[in-house]
């Protein structure tokens, strides 16, 4: 990833319509705390590009504290091209990249807001399993789902 690639995928995050305001800020936060540290920042970028523009992004990193354990921080295929495969292609790399980088597992979270349903569907079709659920984490019935992957 450049910087050039920071206002695309801001448009991504942001044309769907699946992310808050705060949200959105906060992986731009990641993106710009991985161009400024490079190979030393703790989030890893991923994108699915065609000629023109991103198609689909994924933030990932190495889990600070635990034995070989990913997080999947952020995951994002622009809405025109849901079900096309691009976002399987993209997981199927990052997934990957944690393998080659001795990654054990992955976990990824998601709000159980109904128009997520898509998202976690993609999840379970790619072989994460539904783990812990926190009630109320995100807000007054937004719960937290966490899914793990075995790599």
């Amino acid at each position: 990833v450049t910087p050039t690639d920071r206002a695309k995928i801001f448009e991504l995050l942001n044309a769907g319509g699946y992310f808050y305001p705060h949200e959105m800020a906060y992986g731009m936060g990641l993106f710009d705390e991985h161009l400024l540290k490079g190979e030393s920042s703790s989030y890893q970028f991923m994108l699915y590009e065609d000629a023109e523009r991103i198609l689909a992004c994924g933030c990932f990193g190495a889990l600070p504290l635990t034995d070989h354990r990913y997080h999947l921080h952020w995951f994002v295929v622009a809405a025109g091209n849901h079900g096309q495969g691009i976002g399987r292609k993209l997981e199927t790399a990052i997934v990957t990249r944690i393998r080659m980088q001795g990654g054990v597992k992955v976990y990824a979270e998601i709000s159980n807001r109904p128009y997520h349903a898509h998202a976690r569907k993609f999840y379970e079709n790619c072989g994460y399993r539904r783990g812990t659920i926190i009630p109320d984490y995100y807000g007054a019935g937004d719960d937290k789902l966490l899914y793990v992957k075995d790599v």
